[in-house]
């Protein structure tokens, strides 16, 4: 087998020499005898490219200075000029501004700079892979949240895990619903936990509790002071959704409600994840519908108060995929279903799970 120094990420091949320093044909490239489609080996842009050179630019996108982003880096400024001048040369396009008080991306160089940050964050997964990989006793889970795990379900197994299992390195990635769903389907995360109601149709989630539901509203008001609000109660306010953290789910859970209610209620949506909508409702802008595991979290001027009936609640699931084999997975979800079914006796829950992957 021929060693190579190449990895590919984002369709961009990086430095490609085999063991003795020459360039691999296609089929060698893989390493394992098998032919795949590979960038065309004439191409020298895609050759010639390093991680350096998606460093350099990245430094310079974060601090907006050629200056700044030398010291950074550790390097002369006139490198840096160098390497982004020959990157905008091979592109064909500007990826900076320039101006006597810095530099600012151009619209091709915010979405260059995109794809630089995937390509980056994509080597850095490989690289750890490869090493847990290389230690049986250590491994590695990866958990993507919609969700907070300050306080509920969650917290308690990812609390239990780390005693029980304390080599196994744990990391976390955050974001909104559609960018943590396709980091699954990529195996870039192992499992994911969110709001949602499993689906018989879909054996790779458990359902891991349903959490009561409280309106988060603005300390001041007179509302804060109530034991528990009804629907009917919130009909006159302005409701404030952000655009990740299922949004889209607590919108409609919100108008479902409201409608099952007999009341009409107003929903805004705002380009703002929890923090920004938190910190509009304690501005006093609107209110907002949270679930028990936020209370975790103090938000200045923010006051939480029980909505709807008794029983009402939503449902938080974890997803997986069960064609990965990770040991670690494996005892994630063990323990997770120790826990829904210590949910299922407090809160007499309903429990759909698929099998271990």
């Amino acid at each position: 087998m021929i060693g190579s120094t190449t990895v590919f990420f984002g369709g961009l091949r990086l430095r490609q020499l085999n063991s003795q320093g020459h360039p691999q044909s296609r089929a060698d490239a893989c390493g394992d005898g098998m032919r795949r489609e590979l960038p065309d080996p004439d191409d020298r842009f895609l050759r010639d490219l390093s991680f350096g050179d998606l460093r350099t630019i990245l430094a310079v996108a974060e601090m907006g200075s050629f200056r700044r982003a030398a010291v950074r880096l550790g390097v002369g400024q006139s490198m840096v000029s160098r390497r982004v001048q020959k990157l905008e040369d091979e592109l064909g396009v500007s990826l900076f501004e320039r101006s006597s008080s810095g530099t600012r991306l151009t619209v091709a160089g915010r979405g260059f700079i995109c794809s630089c940050r995937t390509i980056l964050q994509q080597a850095q997964t490989a690289f750890a892979d490869a090493r847990s990989a290389g230690v049986a006793t250590t491994g590695r889970l990866r958990i993507g949240l919609v969700a907070s795990i300050s306080e509920g379900g969650l917290r308690k197994i990812v609390e239990a895990f780390a005693m029980q299992h304390p080599y196994v390195d744990l990391s976390f990635f955050e974001g909104d619903r559609s960018d943590v769903y396709t980091r699954l389907s990529h195996r870039r995360i192992d499992v994911l936990f969110a709001l949602g109601e499993p689906r018989d149709d879909d054996p790779e989630t458990m359902l891991v509790g349903k959490e009561r539901i409280y309106l988060a509203l603005p300390a001041k008001s007179s509302k804060a002071k109530i034991g528990r609000l009804s629907w009917r109660g919130v009909a006159n306010d302005t409701f404030l959704v952000g655009t990740g953290d299922s949004g889209d789910e607590i919108q409609n859970y919100i108008l479902r409600s409201a409608g099952d209610s007999r009341v009409r209620v107003a929903v805004r949506r705002m380009d703002l994840g929890r923090e920004g909508i938190m910190t509009l409702v304690g501005l006093g802008f609107g209110v907002s519908v949270v679930s028990e595991h936020w209370r975790g979290v103090s938000y200045p001027g923010v006051s939480f108060v029980p909505l709807g009936e008794e029983d009402e609640r939503l449902p938080f699931l974890l997803t997986w995929r069960r064609e990965n084999d990770n040991p670690a997975l494996r005892r994630f979800l063990s323990l997770s279903r120790m826990h829904a079914r210590g949910a299922i006796l407090s809160y007499g829950l309903s429990q759909t799970h698929g099998p271990s992957p």
